[in-house]
């Protein structure tokens, strides 16, 4: 009877423990559910943590508090009285040597056996007393910690003199540990709403600049309505610099100061302030409080009318900068003392260079309209007659010298006749030489969208050659020539229409670069945040899930001597349920570390903006591309899927390129391929599979990747466009219109290779890249 007790005692035990095993992950899994469906917004996440860690710890009541600037405050609480839990809301010092200043000196845990003992023996102990007066005795502190930093900390409090075990401790820090994963996503989503909200705001900025073009003032306004809204600014204006003096060019803001800044249009620099300090070289001057600044204490009058005028303190100015040329400054400002933060600077800075993106490219386009102001008098005063015929084949334009060429009469001209009937009146005047009129006005009024060319001998014996060129809207231009002052003429005609297309060339190649080198530069950068953030809670989920499988063993070996008195269908019944969590266990180790590679090819990726060539293998960097682009599409709808072939060319030598390049182009076409088979998945008959194919090839001399996808694909008229800049087929808000673009770059110009598309609507679409092997190829095709 002793054994069976032994054994029952045993069994009883073993079922407490599994209880609670199961307590303990179904408390756990229900605030990973608050977790996913409360997305950024912590509050129901903390109240979910603290009742079910002390629903399971067999606490009265506590509370969740978080540490920032120096102070602790509580953010959630549960079971005490309100004058306790308003006393705990307010932001308060650490004090010397109290559970929480215990915390931030590195200590795991904090338990107060006994918070009235605790008390009588701390001289400040005006928290520590109000604590026990309200009934609490044991006290158990375990902190949240993101690597050494102290985030904060949860408090378990008793009513009675009972300390925690080690099991309830262990119990509270996993708990713990599950708010700093809800703290870390809310900060992550936040980063990531706060970086779509500036690439949103730079795009529409970029639109009002294409829109634009050579008007700067809509271009400013938007700017600087955007970077106030982003950078929480309540004034702001953007100055250009003549050389000599800022001048303010826009402003925003409702302030007394705004209409000064209108009455004020110039400022002269002034020591001391952010003008004087942009034409030092700086190129970012951020004063916390103007009031108590060298510039305002002097007097300066901007400082001054800020202060007193405008009501402002904090302000923030960026230097308008080309090629170290100062242009202007943009400046925002604040009421309030509170400086702006290091994001925010960053973003005015990227707005910053927008604006000189706008600046040179209203310089480039007043220079064309120079060149077309130029041309016009060159067209009034070439020795050719000129004259044009609109759409509907009406005169619309004419030259001096065409009217005394043809010696045509005002009266004829000021009716604008039609090209039927311009070609009777010089018929009737003898121009054609020909006695069948009508069938020399037939054959000139066909194809007037053709170019056309004669000579022919006017009445008094000069030879005139007449040319024909059409118009792109619509109507053509005649010319009239004398053909001994032909060469000089078209000599000029030719000269003057090349100076204005090279001007052109110019501008579109400095926005191509300037665009391409700001979106790969944003990308890297926010591609290698998001991983690095990744990472540490990534780690902790390979690391538990390691350690769970250890912890199961031991559970295993400690139920050893109970396990022979359990009947065979309770042994199997347990055996299976921890092969099944052992299983699930490694199923979690091995995606942790699919994630982790990632994780790893997302920083490499990052890392492209170095530019460095190195040799690597070729399938490899397909199959990283492949696996991120797929997991990165499951991540944003998890409906989404897809039957990936890959055709690998076998004994592939390596090649030299730049890896984090050739992925950002492989992960743009795999992207787009998953977007076109799935449209047509959602739009197709039942049963469609949508399908990609990768395929690699050794050419010998170059290498060859395939991308073809089964969706829906791309009509033949837009083919030809695909790779212009900001060209897209997906609906707005959808694409970009870039990242075929930022492709075409960089297989054609930096690694002197080619990449065609061949498409047919309804069945397919594929791409096809091939990279030479000579790095001379390379350089070649982007010297090209």
């Amino acid at each position: 009877f002793a054994a069976q007790a032994v054994i029952a005692i045993e069994n009883a035990r073993l079922i407490t423990e599994t209880r609670e095993a199961l307590e303990q992950q179904t408390a756990t899994a229900e605030v990973l559910g608050v977790i996913n469906s409360s997305p950024g917004d912590l509050a129901p996440v903390f109240e979910a943590i603290l009742e079910k860690a002390h629903s399971l710890c067999g606490s009265d009541f506590g509370s969740l508090q978080l540490y920032d600037n120096g102070k602790f405050r509580a953010v959630a609480v549960r079971g005490m009285r309100d004058s306790l839990a308003e006393l705990l809301r307010q932001p308060i010092d650490p004090l010397p040597g109290a559970p929480p200043t215990r915390l931030l000196g590195g200590e795991r845990i904090v338990q107060v056996a006994d918070m009235a003992v605790y008390a009588k023996h701390r001289p400040d102990h005006s928290r520590a007393q109000a604590t026990s007066e309200h009934g609490l005795r044991t006290a158990l502190y375990v902190p949240l910690r993101r690597d050494a930093d102290l985030l904060g900390y949860i408090t378990a409090f008793r009513q009675e003199v009972r300390p925690f075990t080690e099991k309830q401790i262990a119990l509270l820090e996993n708990f713990a540990a599950q708010a700093v994963i809800a703290m870390e996503n809310a900060r992550l989503i936040t980063e990531t709403r706060e970086a779509l909200e500036q690439q949103t705001a730079t795009t529409e900025v970029l639109q009002v600049i294409n829109s634009s073009p050579g008007d700067l003032a809509p271009v400013f306004d938007a700017m600087l309505e955007k970077a106030m809204r982003l950078c929480e600014a309540s004034f702001g204006n953007i100055a250009s610099y003549d050389g000599d003096c800022f001048n303010f060019v826009a402003s925003a803001g409702h302030s007394y100061f705004d209409e000064w800044v209108r009455q004020n249009r110039v400022a002269r620099p002034g020591p001391g302030t952010g003008f004087q300090r942009m034409l030092d070289g700086k190129q970012v001057d951020h004063v916390a409080d103007i009031a108590d600044s060298e510039a305002y204490r002097n007097g300066y009058p901007v400082r001054r009318a800020l202060v007193d005028i405008g009501g402002f303190h904090t302000v923030l100015t960026v230097a308008l900068r080309q090629e170290n040329i100062l242009l202007g400054a943009i400046t925002v400002y604040r009421r309030e003392v509170r400086p702006f933060s290091d994001k925010q600077i960053a973003l005015l800075q990227n707005f910053a260079a927008q604006a000189v993106i706008a600046m040179e490219n209203a310089r480039l386009l007043d220079e064309i309209r120079q060149r077309q102001a130029e041309l016009r008098v060159t067209f009034d005063n070439m020795a050719d007659g000129v004259v044009m015929f609109g759409a509907e084949l009406r005169l619309t334009a004419w030259n001096r010298n065409f009217q005394e060429l043809l010696d045509l009469p005002d009266a004829v001209l000021a009716d604008r006749p039609i090209f039927a009937d311009y070609l009777r009146i010089l018929a009737e005047r003898g121009e054609f030489g020909t006695e069948n009129i009508e069938a020399e006005l037939n054959r000139r009024l066909e194809n007037t969208d053709q170019e056309f060319r004669a000579e022919r001998t006017r009445p008094d014996g000069r030879v005139i050659e007449v040319r024909r060129n059409a118009v792109p809207d619509g109507g053509f231009v005649l010319i009239y020539s004398d053909i001994t002052e032909r060469k000089r003429s078209e000599a000029e005609i030719r000269a003057a229409r090349d100076a204005a297309e090279t001007t052109l060339r110019d501008l579109r190649a400095a926005q191509a670069n300037l665009i391409q080198a700001e979106k790969m530069a944003s990308l890297g950068q926010l591609t290698a945040g998001i991983a690095h953030e990744i990472k540490n809670p990534l780690n902790f989920v390979n690391n538990f899930a390691g350690l769970s499988v250890e912890l199961l063993d031991e559970l295993k070996e400690s139920a050893a001597p109970g396990w022979a008195a359990l009947d065979e269908d309770k042994r199997a019944e347990i055996d299976e349920t921890i092969t099944m969590l052992t299983s699930n266990l490694e199923k979690i180790a091995e995606h942790g570390r699919r994630a982790d590679g990632i994780v790893k090819s997302m920083l490499e990726h990052s890392r492209g903006v170095t530019g460095e060539r190195r040799k690597v293998d070729l399938n490899g960097l397909i199959d990283e591309a492949l696996n991120l682009a797929y997991h990165g599409a499951r991540a944003q709808d998890q409906t989404f899927n897809i039957t990936l072939e890959r055709d690998c060319g076998a004994s592939i030598a390596p090649i030299e390129l730049v890896p984090q390049d050739i992925t950002r182009v492989c992960l743009n076409l795999f992207g787009n391929g998953f977007y076109a088979a799935n449209k047509r998945r959602r739009d197709a008959e039942a049963g469609f599979e949508p399908v990609l194919k990768v395929t690699t090839r050794d050419l010998g001399d170059a290498v060859e990747i395939r991308v073809r996808d089964n969706g829906i694909g791309i009509p033949a008229e837009i083919e030809e466009k695909l790779f212009q800049p900001f060209f897209t087929t997906k609906p707005t808000g959808e694409g970009t219109g870039l990242g075929l673009s930022i492709s075409y770059d960089i297989v054609t110009q930096e690694h002197g290779g080619t990449i065609q598309v061949e498409s047919r609507v309804g069945e397919f679409t594929e791409f096809t890249i091939r990279l030479p092997r000579s790095s001379h190829a390379a350089s070649t095709g982007a010297a090209a």
